[in-house]
Order: structure tokens, then C-alpha cells, then sequence
């Protein structure tokens, strides 16, 4: 599916979450990978392995995404000091879509990462909302 959904979060002002994978013991991780990305257009796992470890992979979705695929409810929440935002999990992942219950050992939350901190997509030049606003809960 690709990942086009990323640029219709961005230009609601929704940021991104990063999350890590650990696909089960025996699961071919570049298939499982494959299957997943392919489930929705604003949840995308890098293809390699994250710490050269076959099982794991590390990805980028958004907040509907993981809501809508997994069950997974998260919210923005102030850094300690008011430094930025991060994310914080409401409610994990209670449920994997049909025929991924197989794959997935955990799903968790990589903080901070490259995209859950509140900062801008890489391919835009101004912030379409501001940080930790009503379009980011």
C-alpha cells in the first residue's frame, strides 16, 4: 500500500509514533514485514532488522493506524519540563489483524524515536499545527 497515508497525517497536523516489532521465534521477518506494511498506508516497519536481530523490526504509524489495526491507544503527554511531547500508551495492543496474531510476539512504543517527539515530517518545511495540539490528541 505504501506509505501515503504519512502525508495525509501531515497535512492534518497529526505527528507520528515510532514502534518496535518482535516478530516470533521461526517467523520469516522479511514476509512478515511485507504483510504487515501492506495492511495500511500509514503503518510502515523498516524492512531490516532493527539491532541486527532477524526478529525485530522498528516502524513509523500513526495514531489511527495502531488504533485501528492493534487496538493500541495512545496519547500525547508533555515531556517532563515542557520540552516537547512524547507518547504514552493508553491502552496496548489488545488485538492483531486476522492471521498476524502468528507473527507478532510484542509491539511496544520506541521513545524517543525519530518521529513520536513531536517534530515535523522530513518532507515539510513548516509544521502544518503546532506541537502537542488538538490535532496531535
Amino acid at each position: 500500500m505504501g506509505v501515503d497515508g504519512f502525508k495525509s497525517a501531515f497535512a492534518r497536523g497529526e505527528p507520528l509514533a515510532d514502534v518496535t516489532v518482535v516478530f516470533r521465534s521461526g517467523v520469516d521477518g522479511v514476509a512478515a514485514t511485507e504483510r504487515l506494511n501492506a495492511l495500511a498506508d500509514d503503518f510502515d516497519l523498516h524492512p531490516q532488522p532493527w539491532y541486527d536481530n532477524p526478529r525485530m523490526r522498528i516502524g513509523t504509524s500513526t495514531k489511527k493506524a495502531l488504533e485501528q489495526l492493534f487496538g493500541w491507544r495512545i496519547e500525547r503527554t508533555p515531556l517532563p519540563g515542557g520540552a516537547g511531547y512524547w507518547w504514552t500508551t493508553v491502552m496496548g495492543p489488545s488485538r492483531y489483524p486476522q492471521g498476524c496474531d502468528s507473527l507478532i510476539e510484542r509491539m511496544d512504543l520506541s521513545q524517543p524515536g525519530a518521529d513520536d517527539h513531536g517534530q515535523w515530517f522530513e518532507w515539510s518545511e513548516a509544521p502544518a499545527a503546532g506541537n502537542g495540539g488538538p490535532a496531535a490528541r
